[in-house]
């Protein structure tokens, strides 16, 4: 089953689907239009009026263990100013520079065809030198892997400088390059990262994601995230974002950022602009262990994990409730029941099934039965082949029940780590 891991990739790659929301104007007892219109900040750019607290700021990577302890374990955004100075990039990537390189006049790369980042809006495949020389007239950006003859210029940041993360945890690298005036969708992403900044500015907006998890409408779970526009915030339409509380941010060239796993953000991008995002795996609670490593190394020295390939790896979803399904006619009970003990949806992880989850499932359910006999079978499924609407709401509602079990699990592994360190000290 695709995770919201590889769709957070696969949007990089390929068009996705997207629903049409439709408002739901609430009203009040006297039926007259609610007094949400009315709220400040309402049609205004995301968090225009929200309570907004300022992000901490450090001079340097810390080691390690500590960077970990005090961030990444406790899942605290963090400033790190001049940490992309580090990297031979800042004083070397020049358009001129990109060109110099014969590699790039054959290396493909993925441009997104508008700034104002829409998901459905179709991507192109150009070369990269073709992009450095079209971009700054264009409205398009790049988002793609950082091209195998610049990961020599990228340093992988210190923190992550340890033989059991460099081993199996990192993920992949990111590329951003823009003429400035991109808006990303409010969002989040499965994974750890870190964002160093080599030209322009950036504005980010965070909202934390244990704090705010029920109030944010990440409406498209599948791709991980929200159909607000982030430019007039409709709270009629999205009245949970009213009393968010934002951490915002804004890097220079040279800064890095630390964003940590599922915390929603919104970037903003000025100038010419280019950024390199490096992500890796979340481990609850891990603290690194092994980080004797010979100090500035780059990407290019090391092994990232192809999400592609884990994606092309996956079973599609709907040959997976084909053969669960067979040629049975499935009632909701029997559904139900089939979901809860399978391996592959619930990807092996033994969890405690709540109200959540059979209403995720009933809602997974209501969408499969598409002749509404009550019963879900192989004509159905069938069926839902054809209908692309129907099998993005099912992948969302089936990405909401991988939220729900990784934020189970995440808690489990929280509270085992409380309970042996009380043990430790008793």
């Amino acid at each position: 089953m695709m995770t919201k891991v590889s769709l957070a990739l696969r949007f990089l790659l390929i068009v996705h689907l997207e629903l049409v929301n439709i408002p739901l104007v609430a009203l009040s007892t006297d039926s007259q239009p609610s007094t949400t219109y009315h709220y400040p900040g309402h049609l205004e750019p995301l968090g225009a009026r929200n309570v907004k607290q300022s992000l901490e700021v450090i001079d340097d990577f810390l080691t390690p263990r500590e960077f970990f302890e005090k961030y990444v374990s406790s899942s605290k955004p963090v400033l790190i100013r001049g940490g992309a100075k580090l990297s031979p990039a800042f004083s070397l990537w020049s358009d001129e520079y990109f060109l110099s390189f014969d590699e790039s006049k054959n290396f493909q790369i993925v441009a997104e065809q508008r700034k104002k980042e829409i998901r459905t809006h179709p991507a192109l495949d150009i070369s990269f030198a073709e992009f450095v020389k079209t971009y700054e007239k264009s409205d398009i950006y790049l988002v793609n892997g950082v091209p195998p003859f610049l990961q020599k210029d990228v340093l992988l940041p210190p923190p992550l400088l340890c033989k059991d993360i460099a081993k199996d945890m990192l993920v992949d690298t990111v590329m951003w390059f823009s003429s400035g005036g991109t808006k990303s969708v409010l969002h989040n992403d499965d994974v750890d990262n870190i964002n160093c900044l080599f030209h322009g500015t950036k504005e980010l907006l965070f909202i934390e994601y244990k704090k705010y998890k029920d109030q944010v409408p990440i409406d498209f779970p599948s791709g991980g995230y929200s159909g607000v526009d982030v430019d007039s915030v409709d709270f009629v339409k999205y009245p949970s974002l009213k009393d968010v509380e934002y951490y915002n941010v804004t890097m220079e060239a040279g800064d890095c950022l630390f964003i940590p796993y599922k915390w929603f953000h919104q970037v903003r991008s000025f100038d010419r602009n280019i950024a390199v995002n490096v992500w890796w795996k979340h481990k609850t609670s891990f603290i690194p262990q092994d980080c004797i490593m010979e100090p500035n190394q780059t990407l290019d020295k090391f092994v990232f994990s192809s999400l592609q390939q884990e994606t092309d790896n996956e079973t599609d979803l709907i040959s997976h409730l084909e053969s669960l399904v067979a040629d049975r006619k499935v009632g909701y009970t029997e559904f139900e029941k089939l979901v809860k003990q399978d391996s592959i949806i619930m990807n092996g992880r033994s969890i405690a099934w709540d109200e959540q989850f059979s209403s995720t499932t009933k809602k997974i359910f209501a969408v499969l039965d598409l002749d509404k006999s009550g019963k879900v079978s192989s004509s159905d499924l069938q069926l839902l082949r054809e209908d692309s609407m129907s099998q993005t709401l099912a992948e969302n509602e089936f990405a909401k029940i991988e939220d729900l079990v990784e934020d189970q699990m995440e808690s489990n592994e929280l509270d085992a780590t409380e309970n042996a360190s009380l043990k430790d000290e008793l």
